[in-house]
């Protein structure tokens, strides 16, 4: 319809601003996800770690349970909820995110699982779980010790839950914008720790033992992460004498072949049958209730100090003799936030929460621009497309190396429109061009331009254009 001219007179305005309105959508597998929403749509209960309860969260943690039996107790609580689950426990605190669900709900389902009437839960909603849980992984929530390692067992349960279907990978994205945060956070204040950070807390108390004899015999239970840490502290402080306790000397031993050159490594049942004399034990098992207690105590009876660094404990106080000072979770819990008095944490602390703020409003303005950047390129992509057709014209001429660039000026023009324009006015845009076009197919391509323009004005959302 080359040369045809479209009378704009009384016709509305064009408002594409609206487009801009639209609520930011993710891709993820192929699937269209409201971003708002989804933040919307996320509720959370957590509970830190207090003497006021204690006994709620040891009834609520999945530390020390295997990961089958964890796997049943999260598979129990989405059967209630009918909704992704998402459930962390560390040794500072245990929490729950649940998705399409209040907190409310979340929690009715958590106590039910977990046979409790109720629990001293901290209930979080929306964009708060996600600055919550951002501090939660970055440690600035407490300065715990053990949370200073809380990252990775943040990712590592998150791909957790992935595997087993509790969270879709919809919802795991959720959790992607909290790690990238914690990144950002970790990386401005240097906590960079992962285990070591637990240890250099206790290493004074360490020192304190070993200052009175140079060379004392240090029993290690446990040989994963922490106690392969807990034998290089002693290793460092020039200690010979270390016996460490295992489930299975072998696996143990084949897992940490160098350090287990250095030190000697026998069987729970060993240590039972042959008590060594010991200054110091340090504990780093994990179990459900404690190994060590009132029916089953600590072999060795002499004098000593037991620092037991498991969550749920692994040293209960009626397992140990009067002789022996046992240095429990509350107790290192005491030392950090003592620390934290040194680290200046109220100050530490206001500097996150601006740091946090600011994060936020990058991550929140990021999803708005990629709104903006999907309405620019259906834009662009509408005008080239028009600029192709342009070339097939008869009328073409000279004109054909010009199109290309003459279609990004006119999307260049449209996506600029901070509010509603006629269709004459982007008519007379159209045609005002300084570019060498052949004068009937720059009617037509401002006929094409128009007609294109006002179906896109047309839609309701920008996502109909593409369906």
């Amino acid at each position: 319809m080359e040369g045809t001219e479209l009378n704009n007179l009384g016709m509305p305005k064009i408002d594409l601003t609206k487009f801009l309105k639209e609520p930011p959508v993710h891709e993820i597998n192929g699937k269209s996800v409201n971003a708002q929403s989804l933040i919307d749509s996320v509720s959370m209960i957590s509970i830190k770690l207090n003497s006021s309860n204690v006994e709620f969260v040891k009834k609520l943690t999945t530390e020390g349970l295997s990961k089958k039996q964890r796997l049943e107790n999260n598979l129990k609580i989405r059967e209630q909820i009918n909704t992704d689950i998402f459930e962390l426990s560390t040794c500072n605190r245990v929490l729950y995110v649940g998705f399409g669900i209040d907190s409310i709900q979340l929690e009715s389902s958590v106590l039910s699982v977990s046979k409790l009437n109720h629990a001293p839960f901290n209930h979080h909603s929306g964009i708060d779980v996600w600055r919550q849980l951002v501090k939660v992984c970055s440690g600035l929530d407490s300065f715990m010790i053990g949370e200073l390692q809380v990252m990775s067992q943040f990712r590592g349960s998150v791909a957790w839950h992935r595997k087993h279907n509790l969270i879709s990978d919809v919802n795991s994205s959720f959790f992607n914008h909290v790690i990238s945060a914690n990144r950002v956070l970790r990386r401005e204040f240097g906590f960079t720790q992962t285990t070591e950070s637990m240890l250099n807390l206790a290493t004074n108390a360490i020192e304190e033992v070993l200052s009175n004899d140079t060379q004392v015999h240090n029993i290690v239970l446990g040989f994963g992460e922490m106690g392969t840490k807990a034998v290089e502290t002693l290793l460092s402080l020039n200690q010979e004498n270390i016996t460490v306790i295992s489930r299975n000397p072998k696996k143990a031993a084949a897992r940490n072949n160098e350090i287990s050159k250095k030190v000697s490594i026998i069987s729970f049942e060993e240590w039972k049958s042959s008590p060594i004399e010991s200054a110091l034990i340090i504990s780093t098992i994990r179990n459900v209730e404690p190994t060590f207690c009132e029916s089953n105590p600590v072999p060795y009876t002499g004098p000593c100090k037991i620092m037991d660094f498991s969550w749920p404990p692994s040293v209960d106080i009626s397992g140990t003799d009067e002789s022996q000072h046992l240095l429990g979770m509350e107790h290192w819990i005491k030392v950090a936030h003592n620390l934290g008095v040194e680290w200046d944490y109220s100050s530490i602390i206001n500097q996150s929460n601006s740091m946090i703020d600011d994060i936020q409003s990058r991550f929140m303005m990021a999803l708005t621009d990629r709104v903006q950047a999907k309405f620019r390129a259906h834009i662009y992509q509408t005008l080239e497309s028009l600029s192709k057709q342009w070339e097939l014209s008869k009328n073409v001429g000279d004109s054909v190396n010009e199109l290309g660039a003459f279609s990004r000026e006119i999307a260049t023009w449209i996506c600029n429109q901070k509010g509603p324009f006629s269709a004459e006015e982007l008519d007379k845009m159209v045609l005002s061009t300084s570019r060498p076009i052949n004068p009937i197919l720059l009617k037509r391509a401002a006929f094409d331009v128009t007609e294109a323009i006002i179906r896109i004005n047309g839609l309701s959302a920008l996502s109909e254009a593409t369906s």
